[in-house]
């Protein structure tokens, strides 16, 4: 009987998973949308390290989404991602040659744009936290995880659009940070059906809600002005990036960023325009908003930061 019960149980674990699994997908190509349309202004080249850096990522990923339930699958996930440090090892080695197609294509592409390696090993130290954390207890811990699933993310792609400019990687983690942020915020019911919670717990508890809240989707008070808190956490990190752009010289690389950047940013202006309600209305752009946040950022990309006149004024009134 007790056999039987625990087989049950472990079918349904796997049942969960794979749902998980699939949700992020969905989620996953749902979200693309909007870094496709960033990345419509990069070089072939550009693109095609991109798709490399891209590929890396979902490898790593789903090493810990996709594993087996249990013991066997954590150690065989742990496995995996050590071998990916090794396989890095040998990618920033000219002289050895990795033992992957993809490693084999990110060396290239590492030699094209000289590509920093930490950024690589904190993407995989990243997905290495999902196989302990499951919610955070508070906003530090949360920082570090979106730091290095996120944040290591951007300072590859500035790396790629060409500039890797202190200025620039910090413009890149706090953007990182922002985008991340908002996610969360606007993926909270969809989290919550696969079991997670991102917001942190001292957030949770400084508005009397506790992760049950969160995983039965309850919308109160209470949750709005949660909410409203964390949704000022990521306006926060927003405004430090947007303040390291006067610093950086060759702001016009920056386009994509900047144009992936401000479409997140009008969508966390529509998840506050919907009271928060993430529960039942997914926050998207409509195509003529985005044509519209490509011109803001081109123009705030390509004008100088010192321009005089009604230019000037212009460029001010975008920011």
């Amino acid at each position: 009987m007790a056999h039987s019960l625990s087989k049950t149980m472990a079918q349904r674990f796997e049942q969960l998973r794979s749902a998980s699994v699939k949700l992020v997908r969905k989620r996953s190509k749902r979200s693309s949308s909007n870094f496709k349309f960033a990345f419509l202004f990069l070089a072939a080249n550009q693109r095609k390290g991109l798709e490399y850096v891209y590929k890396f990522c979902r490898v790593v990923d789903d090493i810990v989404d996709e594993r087996p339930p249990g013991e066997a699958g954590r150690a065989q996930a742990e496995r995996e991602l050590d071998e990916w440090m090794a396989e890095l090892a040998r990618i920033y080695d000219p002289e050895q040659r990795p033992t992957s197609k993809l490693g084999v294509g990110l060396q290239q592409t590492v030699a094209t744009f000289n590509l920093p390696r930490f950024a690589f090993e904190e993407i995989v130290a990243g997905c290495a936290m999902d196989l302990d954390t499951s919610t955070y207890a508070d906003l530090e811990s949360l920082e570090l995880y979106c730091y290095r699933v996120a944040s290591c993310v951007g300072i590859l792609c500035i790396g790629l659009f060409g500039d890797q400019s202190p200025a620039a990687q910090r413009y890149a983690r706090h953007l990182g940070l922002a985008l991340q942020y908002t996610n969360i915020l606007r993926d909270i019911g969809e989290d919550a059906s696969r079991a997670r919670v991102y917001v942190p717990r001292d957030l949770l508890a400084r508005h009397r809600l506790n992760e049950r809240d969160m995983l039965e989707c309850r919308y109160d008070a209470r949750f709005l002005t949660m909410a409203e808190e964390f949704a000022d956490i990521a306006e926060a990190e927003y405004q430090r990036a947007w303040a390291e752009l006067p610093h950086v010289e060759n702001r016009r690389a920056l386009l994509p960023a900047e144009v992936m950047g401000r479409t997140y940013y009008e969508l966390l202006g529509e998840v506050r325009a919907h009271n928060y309600n993430v529960f039942t209305h997914r926050a998207a752009l409509r195509r003529v908003d985005k044509l519209k946040v490509a011109g803001v950022s081109l123009a705030l990309t390509a004008l100088p930061v010192d321009l005089p006149g009604p230019f000037g004024a212009m460029r001010s009134a975008l920011t």
